[in-house]
């Protein structure tokens, strides 16, 4: 697991379908598709990213457009960078982007609050964060009065926070949350600020190599294996005027999540999430292989299990981020990943 990883650290300048269907492994060309495809004209899209820079697993929008899916469903994409799950949520629901990632309880919160738009793929769908504290916390328990990161009310970070305290037996309300952005997670734990956070694989990487007697408290695939990771929404009104652009957009991360997925691609996968993460070769490496070969990560079709929407939906509940747990067609429209798969193949 992570504790056995190489000795290569980041730059740390930096932050679920009617039934379950089964993840499909991708052997062939990631850029075979279906024939005849419907057209859609050249569009300028604009795809919200949370993280800057990027983590491993938010790297299907930049594999997508680096290797020319995007172009290829002749995409026009720009990426705007958002802090975190919950403003691309917000930035999506604001109109000020046209398609956002975000995590899956963010659109779980979004429908809660009727928010004008709807989860249409489910990007990656295990999650590979890592719950670690500082030298000095051993276990859960041990954070009962301390200072823990969060990324604000509601966000997922918060939301994963609080799922690793519970799973250790420790109320959030006995932490004291300290709010910042997913970057400055690494230095606050380095410095005591924090006594520990929510980190994905390539963070928990730098962390257990740069924070001498760091801690591994819970590997959160394992704890919450049924939680819903990650979304990719769109506003409901430009999804009924340009249905064939969402179509298009899913069905280009479907290729590049398959690009992703296929061993025989890792060179070149490590050498452009070095790239666009600024992290070292050994915790790209290290992360991309926990989220490939470990976790299954990325989704290479349709996969989204209502069960997963609804356990996400009740954790929510439970942590009081939302007052009613929404149905899962409030949540999410599959019908438009469906129609992408059609084309992909």
């Amino acid at each position: 697991m992570l504790q056995s990883m190489g000795k290569n650290t980041r730059r740390v300048a930096v932050v679920a379908g009617a039934a379950a269907v089964a993840l499909m492994p991708f052997a062939g060309s990631a850029v075979a598709t279906a024939s005849p495809r419907p057209h859609v004209a050249n569009t300028s899209v604009v795809i919200g990213e949370p993280l800057s820079p990027p983590e491993v697993p938010q790297q299907a929008v930049f594999i997508a457009k680096e290797l020319g899916f995007f172009a290829k469903e002749h995409l026009n994409v720009k990426i705007a960078y958002m802090p975190n799950g919950l403003e691309s949520e917000l930035g999506t629901t604001a109109n000020s982007i046209t398609l956002g990632m975000a995590g899956g309880s963010d659109s779980i919160e979004a429908a809660a609050q009727h928010a004008p738009i709807h989860a249409v793929w489910v990007d990656y769908q295990r999650l590979d964060l890592v719950c670690i504290g500082g030298p000095s916390i051993k276990t859960v328990k041990d954070l009962v009065g301390k200072n823990v990161g969060s990324s604000g009310a509601g966000g997922f970070a918060q939301t994963t926070m609080d799922a690793c305290l519970t799973a250790g037996g420790v109320n959030p309300a006995q932490v004291k949350e300290i709010t910042m952005t997913r970057a400055e997670f690494v230095p606050a734990l380095s410095s005591g600020r924090i006594q520990a956070a929510v980190f994905h694989a390539d963070d928990a990487y730098t962390v257990l190599h740069t924070i001498k007697g760091a801690n591994i408290l819970d590997y959160e695939y394992k704890t919450l294996p049924n939680y819903w990771y990650g979304s990719f929404n769109v506003r409901n009104d430009y999804a009924a005027t340009h249905r064939l652009v969402v179509e298009h957009a899913i069905a280009a991360l479907i290729m590049a999540d398959r690009w992703m997925m296929n061993p025989k691609n890792n060179a070149a996968f490590v050498k452009l999430a070095v790239k666009n993460t600024g992290e070292s070769v050994g915790a790209v490496q290290t992360a991309i292989k926990f989220d490939r070969d470990t976790i299954h990560l990325w989704n290479t079709s349709c996969a989204v299990s209502p069960a997963s929407i609804a356990f996400t939906g009740h954790l929510l509940m439970s942590q009081k981020s939302i007052t009613s747990v929404p149905s899962f067609s409030q949540v999410y429209n599959g019908s438009y990943c469906a129609a992408a798969l059609k084309m992909v193949g």
